[in-house]
């Protein structure tokens, strides 16, 4: 029997870029995504599930903050140290200080390659990683 798949909550604004990691994850077998399009509805989500990690796009800036404050601080389904991948759009400004305060693992410029986000999930499924179930 093979292991469940990691459930991971992920908040992207772009309909497209959302459809294509899901589908390239589910093809590859590494990832169960389930989808938001916006921190209202991820919030909606972690507050009745429980995930094994999140990926977060941050344009919605001071929402996106708030939603990962709010989740480290135990307010959500959701184990408050699950790992947590940002997704920033180049040329906008990140607090990356402030996101490292908030245990995020890992940062990635917009566009972002689909490789380079399921390696980051990859590296926090290994042992110690996060992801892992």
């Amino acid at each position: 029997m093979t292991a469940p798949l990691p459930r991971v909550l992920l908040i992207e604004p772009q309909f497209v870029l959302r459809r294509t990691i899901v589908m390239v994850a589910r093809d590859l077998g590494m990832v169960d995504f389930d989808e938001a399009s916006n921190v209202g509805r991820a919030r909606t989500l972690l507050a009745g599930d429980a995930f094994d990690g999140l990926v977060l796009d941050v344009q919605e800036g001071a929402q996106a903050m708030e939603l990962l404050s709010d989740l480290r601080r135990g307010r959500f389904a959701t184990a408050p140290d699950v790992r947590v991948v940002v997704l920033a759009t180049d040329g906008k400004p990140v607090d990356e200080a402030r996101l490292q305060a908030l245990g995020v693992s890992r940062v990635l410029g917009k566009p972002v390659r689909i490789s380079d986000l399921l390696a980051a999930i990859a590296d926090a499924q290994a042992p110690g990683g996060g992801f892992a179930r």
